[in-house]
């Protein structure tokens, strides 16, 4: 089968390698669509430590094509999303539910074999049943919007709360448009970016705001009576946890959601202390959080569809990558792999399945 192998920082190249084979409760999912995110990106460009060569690729959506034995909840022909992150099921965390924070686990295509290839092996577990209506290059928006999910769940978005989200990339805008469904207001966007600030009003902001500096924070507490209740940052550099920290109203919470590798120095701890502030982490995403994001997109709660603005196939990977570390472009780019990369009709799956 063909695959993306990392060799190397940078050194990325498709190959024929072995169609690997699932083992007991493991499943083998042929890759229709698997979206390029930031952290493949660090991992191509050699910011985390990773054993060579290594097949990448996480956030996916495929054909259930083959099972092994004991395998539950998927037979072959299921449309499937995949959760990309690896969890054991056995350490305290999991146990009380954690997986996110799994001592044992870790992501596909970083700790294990991941998804830019035709085939790949995957827990049952990590298989979640795909609408026939949402097709499989959408499908790979799921993964990061079962994230946000799970960090608006943590911070209990709720009805009445004042929400500002700095940051209107991918994340920044699926927070905007999810904060808006759960009913807080207002809620208002935060980006240098114009036209991912209109974005941010089509998806429901009540405000925007294109500038991100001192001003920002003065215009933010006088639009939320003294400062929101959450702020959400999806950028995660020192810089904006700081502006973060200081736009935060009294008694409110800093839902600090971005990743930035940059070590945080010049943050005052008396915003914390004066203010009463909660500050929360969100990490991944567990299954519960990818069924929750399946569903508000079945019921038409939250808009995946916009997020791809570019589409290449798996033969451009090796160019394309390196095109998003020297400059990303545009909002998703997903890489279409299988023969029906943007199908929708279960027609095709059966079709795909009559072939094996």
């Amino acid at each position: 089968m063909r695959a993306a192998v990392l060799h190397g920082p940078g050194t990325l190249a498709i190959e024929e390698v072995p169609r690997p084979r699932p083992g007991p409760g493991e499943a083998l999912v042929k890759m229709m669509a698997t979206a390029i995110c930031g952290t493949d990106v660090a991992v191509y460009a050699g910011k985390y430590p990773v054993s060579y060569p290594l097949i990448q690729g996480h956030e996916s959506s495929g054909l259930v094509a083959e099972v092994g034995d004991g395998a539950a909840g998927v037979i072959p022909g299921d449309r499937v999303i995949v959760n990309s992150l690896i969890f054991c099921g056995h350490c305290r965390w999991c146990r009380r539910g954690d997986t996110t924070l799994c001592v044992n686990g870790g992501l596909l295509g970083r700790e294990r074999p991941g998804t830019f290839a035709e085939f790949a092996v995957v827990r049952d577990l990590q298989c979640h049943h795909l609408p026939a209506e949402v097709n499989w290059v959408d499908a790979t928006n799921l993964a990061v919007l079962a994230t946000v999910v799970r960090a608006q769940r943590r911070a209990q978005v709720r009805q009445g709360m004042s929400v500002v989200v700095i940051g209107q990339g991918v994340s920044g805008l699926l927070h905007t448009q999810l904060a808006r469904a759960a009913g807080a207001s207002p809620v208002i966007g935060i980006s240098r970016s114009q036209w991912k600030l209109d974005l941010a009003r089509k998806l429901g902001a009540d405000r925007v705001i294109p500038t991100l500096d001192g001003g920002t924070v003065a215009t933010v507490r006088a639009e939320t009576s003294g400062g929101p209740d959450l702020v959400i940052d999806t950028v995660g550099t020192g810089e904006t946890l700081q502006l973060a920290l200081d736009m935060t109203g009294r008694g409110g919470t800093l839902l600090a959601f971005g990743v930035d590798p940059s070590p945080v120095r010049s943050l005052s701890s008396y915003n914390l202390y004066d203010k009463e502030l909660t500050i929360l982490g969100s990490r991944a995403q567990s299954p519960l959080d990818v069924e929750l994001a399946i569903r508000g997109v079945k019921a038409g709660s939250v808009d995946i569809k916009f997020l791809t603005t570019h589409r290449y196939d798996l033969a451009e990977l090796p160019s394309v990558m390196h095109q998003q570390k020297v400059k990303p472009e545009g909002l998703r780019t997903v890489i279409q792999i299988g023969e029906a990369g943007a199908g929708t009709a279960s027609g095709e799956c059966e079709k795909e399945v009559e072939r094996r």
